[in-house]
């Protein structure tokens, strides 16, 4: 084995793979800073969606009982609909974040899960991922459409 292959076996990466991880895209911004700023706003919009969830259960009485109830001018729909709200972009939000994580997770899975020993490059893990992404939003879909149809009225 030589000194590239076995560096590259290894959870160490090379200079050559770390100056990639470290590349500037058009803009100028490099990956890093990017996923920096994109983990702190995955951070703080998941104490957000936290704080709303606590004063949905916390602070506002149960909801048949809540009509008429308000904070800071918000009644408890409208305080719903900001949690739901905040919980499609910190999903819109992770869902990027494994975006461009793709390629760690694809060798993390090809290499240390799968034990391979060599990858192709084919763009296979980009239509697995595509696929994936289309899975769980039919999983998703197909459970709303079951609750719409099981749900009973009083």
């Amino acid at each position: 084995m030589t000194a590239t292959s076995e560096s590259s076996a290894s959870n160490v990466p090379t200079s050559k793979q770390a100056d990639a991880c470290a590349e500037k895209p058009g803009n100028g911004i490099s990956k890093t800073v990017i996923n920096f700023w994109l983990d702190v706003f995955l951070g703080v919009n998941f104490v957000l969606l936290a704080w709303i969830s606590a004063l949905l259960q916390f602070v506002f009485p149960a909801a048949h009982e809540a009509v008429g109830w308000t904070l800071w001018g918000k009644d408890v729909v409208a305080w719903q609909n900001y949690q739901f709200a905040t919980l499609c972009v910190f999903g819109a939000a992770v869902t990027l974040h494994v975006l461009l994580h793709w390629t760690w997770v694809c060798g993390v899975i090809n290499k240390q899960i799968l034990r391979r020993t060599v990858v192709k490059r084919d763009g296979t893990d980009t239509l697995i991922g595509v696929g994936l992404i289309a899975v769980i939003l039919h999983v998703l879909g197909l459970g709303i459409l079951l609750a719409k149809w099981m749900i009973q009225h009083p």
